[in-house]
């Protein structure tokens, strides 16, 4: 790559071994102003970060750019030494580093470099926000952004003033689950923001004993780290729900199905409501959700009624037994206000680990159980050395919420300086749903009875094939829970 610089002296000429992969060059060639380069780990997307960086610092003269990561020491060892040296690549093809010719400066002590050309990136990290809010930037370059708050971000954003410049963002990251980055870049697809996905593979540059180390790795982790999955994130807590498992389409339920209803209780927080219909089959299905802040109980307790007139009185409706504190001003308490309102309520058993392991129980594979449509059982000869099932607890596409929600659902990170064990503690975050699915589930709701006159015979197609599986299970067969899942 050859790059013609002029400045007040004579013009220039800059030659860079810089050779871009085909995932760096669809980085390099995008047009949105917010792009961010995702995927597995030696994917190149810090070497595509600094010879970005670098190209608009040279083609804006006199802009200025900033380029962070989450603390001083990791920017430095990293992606600043990186910027200045290169990552230690292919020394042909890869990032080598900024060419000294171009360098005027370097002030350390201000972690401040100045090109000939009157460009400034200062390297700052991003544990210190106050730093930020004087800074007029002409760009700015986020490396490992899912470790950096979204908060962080915005405020950048809000910094892009300089007139004379790309006013651009790029970000580079590892998948972290459905953070803030997903939901930006790759959910909702906001306007001005475009993303490179690429997996560890698509650099062929990396050692081949590298890549084989990391391929022998768990097949959670290579999900993630290889193949750069937002699905698949450290301290998850329900590894067994798959999207494309469990979610089905909406389908009417039989009248006779029993219908559970759950309630977490907020109001700055939302206010989360469940149905669960449970067949004669042992399945349940979570047909419809309710989630909304900021709104009084009687106002959730009439948005309840209106369901219940599709669903049918419950069973029985269980609520978070801390919504039975009594209120000192006005002696009454949340559950006082639902049973007022027509809601009949019962406190839930909030043992929250035993809750957790109940859903997962659920959620977890039964090769003893046939899908609830079809009647069928999962195929053996799919998996014959671990025979894979159907799940137990189902849920309808339209509770969007629950879906996501379980799907993120984790345990709080272990502190970086805390040497014993963690706690086992669900990080309380968008766990509403989630703690009105356990409430319904640690009831322990027995499956459906179903009215003599539609009782099935014995030659039903769905008993037919549970027996079929039995009688062939052989030296094959293991005592299984309630569980599972298919992807």
């Amino acid at each position: 790559m050859t790059i013609e610089l002029t400045t007040n002296a004579q013009p220039l000429e800059i030659k860079l071994n810089y050779s871009p992969l085909p995932k760096q060059a669809e980085f390099h060639g995008m047009s949105a102003k917010y792009r961010l380069f995702v995927g597995g780990w030696g994917n190149g997307k810090t070497s595509a970060g600094c010879a970005e960086a670098f190209a608009l610092a040279l083609e804006y003269p006199g802009s200025v750019g900033l380029i962070m990561r989450k603390t001083r020491p990791e920017l430095k060892a990293t992606t600043e030494h990186q910027f200045l040296h290169g990552g230690g690549g292919n020394p042909h093809t890869d990032w080598t580093g900024c060419p000294e010719e171009v360098i005027k400066s370097h002030n350390k002590s201000e972690n401040k470099l100045t090109l000939i050309n009157g460009s400034i990136i200062h390297f700052w990290p991003a544990d210190d926000p106050d730093k930020l809010s004087n800074l007029n930037l002409g760009w700015f370059l986020i490396d490992q952004a899912e470790e950096v708050p979204e908060e962080i971000f915005q405020m950048l954003q809000g910094r892009l003033r300089q007139r004379n410049a790309p006013r651009c963002g790029l970000l580079l990251a590892n998948p972290n689950g459905h953070d803030w980055l997903w939901r930006r870049f790759i959910y909702m697809r906001e306007s001005g923001h475009g993303h490179i996905h690429a997996k560890t593979k698509d650099n062929p540059n990396l050692p081949r004993d590298y890549v084989e180390t990391l391929e022998k790795m768990p097949k959670p982790w290579v999900e993630r780290f290889m193949e750069g999955s937002f699905d698949v994130f450290s301290g998850q807590i329900f590894p067994e729900f798959d999207r494309d498992v469990h979610v089905l389409m909406p389908f009417p339920m039989a009248e006779w199905y029993q219908v559970f209803e759950g309630i977490d209780w907020g109001y700055r927080n939302p206010t989360s409501c469940l149905w669960v219909s449970f067949d004669d089959r042992k399945n349940g299905f979570v047909v419809d959700e309710h989630l909304q802040n900021n709104k009084l109980v009687n106002w959730h307790a009439g948005k309840i009624l209106d369901r219940r007139a599709q669903w049918g009185e419950p069973t029985q409706t269980m609520i978070d037994p801390s919504s039975s504190k009594i209120d000192p001003t006005s002696g009454r308490s949340v559950i006082d206000e639902f049973n007022e309102s027509g809601i009949l309520v019962t406190p839930a058993d909030n043992a929250r680990v035993a809750g957790i392991n109940r859903i997962g129980e659920w959620l977890r594979e039964d090769p003893m159980h046939p899908h609830p449509l079809t009647g069928e059982l999962h195929p053996l000869h799919d998996h014959p050395t671990e025979p894979r099932g159907y799940p137990h607890l189902w849920i309808f596409a339209n509770c969007v919420n629950l879906i996501e929600h379980l799907q993120q659902y984790q345990w709080v990170k272990k502190p970086p300086t805390q040497e014993a064990d963690p706690k086992e503690k669900p990080l309380e975050k968008d766990d509403h749903d989630v703690d009105a699915l356990r409430y319904i589930l640690m009831a322990r709701p027995m499956p459906s009875v179903m009215p003599i006159e539609f009782a099935r015979g014995p030659n039903d197609h769905y008993w037919r094939k549970i027996r079929e599986r039995m009688d062939g299970r052989g030296s094959r067969g293991r005592a299984h829970s309630m569980l599972g899942s298919e992807g």
